[in-house]
């Protein structure tokens, strides 16, 4: 059996070929390019084929996903190890602290022999494309939210009473309305002919009391006239439009590669196409974990145990790997109180038992995670009636 560990960078990789018995077949650079590729191919092709080639890689991000998509492309499989695990690997063979290209693939190579190889398929190039669609819409989602607040922050100066009419939301009629008419003197002196148009675009949610309403406060306004604020406001507007086409853009892509999964945990009630589009994109392969405590550990919902002696003290949650991970997670477990009765019963008696909200969110995260890793790896839809 072979053992290859590659070490990823931007512009070349580093490579080290060994077998079990530990015999150093070869140890070379090579670009991250067409002729590179090539020139690892070539020293993969001289290895004996009829024994099992086992490639291990550390999870870098993009920087990998041309030389997986080349080695896929060629019918070889390989492994993704996660960087804390080699890290603390490393930290296990060693006390000196040499971190080198050629050391980090000795030892990707190494750690290759002491865990189970499962294969990545081909078909997860899908699940890489997800990650990166679903991240580049979190960050657009957080910089729409950042837009709004700047929006709101030039109301307060120019027209204080305006969100409060719209129940505190700035939605597409009262972003429509603003964009339009920019100032409360214009809103003031706004016709009949003019809220029909509103009345059009809010698809008659926008009534006419609550129009005389606008104008009225808007006639009153407490506001200080700015220019330069109003100026402010229409670019963050301007730029709230922009994100959120680019936001509907990435969801339709997302849509596109949930079809080509065969993804069970959007059965479950609470969870949406775009949640679990989140969760796949991040976890990649479930089969990777051969139990769901292995799991929770990966999403950073375990908890911390310190034992010396006799004494024995639980801490906080770990709270590593992705954040946008268990962020999507966490925000699962209102809508499953909602809707999974055994989950709704369980937050009730937890609560009557005097803990605290965050703890009893954090056990449900937890469940949940379970329940997705057996849908998962089992290849079954959601049935209320075997929840537990």
């Amino acid at each position: 059996m072979y053992l290859v560990g590659i070490d990823i960078a931007k512009y070349s990789h580093q490579c080290f070929m060994a077998t079990t018995h530990g015999e150093v077949i070869n140890e070379f650079s090579f670009d991250n390019n067409y002729n590179g590729f090539k020139l690892l191919l070539k020293h993969l092709s001289a290895l004996d084929q009829s024994l099992e080639i086992k490639i291990g890689l550390e999870a870098t991000g993009h920087y990998g996903n041309t030389l997986k998509q080349s080695l896929s492309a060629h019918g070889y499989t390989f492994l993704e190890f996660n960087p804390y695990l080699a890290k603390q690997f490393f930290k296990s063979t060693t006390i000196r602290k040499t971190k080198t290209d050629k050391v980090d693939a000795r030892l990707l190579s190494s750690m290759l022999a002491s865990v189970d190889y499962k294969t990545l398929h081909t078909k997860y190039y899908h699940i890489n494309e997800l990650k990166s669609l679903t991240r580049t819409r979190s960050s657009l989602i957080d910089s729409r939210s950042n837009t709004l607040v700047q929006i709101t922050n030039a109301l307060d100066i120019i027209f204080p009473e305006f969100k409060s009419h719209f129940n505190n939301r700035l939605g597409l009629t009262a972003l429509y309305i603003l964009k339009k008419y920019k100032t409360p003197e214009r809103i003031s002196k706004l016709s009949k002919d003019q809220f029909e148009a509103i009345s059009n675009k809010s698809m008659g949610k926008f009534t006419y009391p609550k129009f005389l309403k606008l104008k009225e406060l808007a006639s009153d306004t407490i506001g200080i006239k700015s220019n330069s604020i109003v100026t402010v406001m229409l670019v963050h507007i301007d730029l709230f439009h922009s994100i959120n086409n680019n936001i509907e853009m990435l969801e339709t892509e997302i849509k596109s590669i949930m079809n080509l999964t065969n993804c069970k945990m959007i059965t479950i009630p609470g969870i949406s196409l775009m949640s679990a589009a989140t969760i796949l994109g991040e976890v990649t392969d479930f089969n990777n974990f051969s139990n769901p405590s292995k799991l929770i550990a990966f999403t950073g919902f375990d908890i911390a145990i310190h034992q010396s002696g006799e004494s024995m003290s639980h801490g906080r949650l770990v709270k590593r790997s992705s954040s946008l991970l268990r962020k999507t997670i966490w925000n699962l477990v209102i809508g499953s109180i909602r809707l999974i009765p055994e989950i709704t019963e369980y937050y009730h008696k937890k609560r009557a038992e005097g803990k605290h909200r965050n703890v009893i969110f954090s056990a449900i995260s937890r469940k949940l995670i379970r329940i997705i890793y057996h849908l998962e790896t089992n290849n079954i839809n959601y049935d209320k009636t075997k929840i537990r």
